[in-house]
């Protein structure tokens, strides 16, 4: 099993094809629309912060965050290979994300399928949200 320290973490696009990120939503699996290659290049290009870890020149596991900075962070992808799951990939790139992120709030959907994962990492369950679907 690989080493979650041993991979290379990047904090830029270089790399990121839309591609390569849809081939890891689909794979993770990360409920996001990938049928819109420029779409999906540019949600990344807009986006705060992005953190990637790459074993080799394979894509692993990736975060994406949108943040004011200030007082909140929006984590809105979190997504690894489904072969490192388990492996401390997912806690590194959530890690890096809270360090880079410090001193705001983190906030995150999520489905039920990962929700063991981020409580125990303790981040706490919220039912006062609200979403209006695109």
């Amino acid at each position: 099993m690989t080493d979650p320290g041993a991979l290379v973490l990047r904090d830029t696009l270089d790399g990121l094809t839309p591609g390569r990120i849809a081939t890891l939503y689909r794979r993770a699996p990360l409920l996001r629309k990938t049928d819109n290659p420029e779409a999906l290049r540019r949600s990344f290009e807009n986006s705060s912060l992005v953190l990637s870890l790459w074993e080799a020149d394979r894509l692993v596991g990736l975060a994406r965050v949108l943040t004011d900075g200030e007082q909140m962070s929006y984590l809105c992808d979190l997504a690894v290979e489904p072969d490192l799951q388990g492996s401390g990939v997912g806690k590194r790139l959530v890690d890096e994300v809270l360090e880079r992120c410090k001193g705001t709030e983190l906030v995150l959907r999520d489905s039920d399928i990962s929700a063991g994962f981020y409580e125990r990492l303790g981040f706490e369950h919220v039912e006062n949200a609200w979403v209006r679907k695109a």
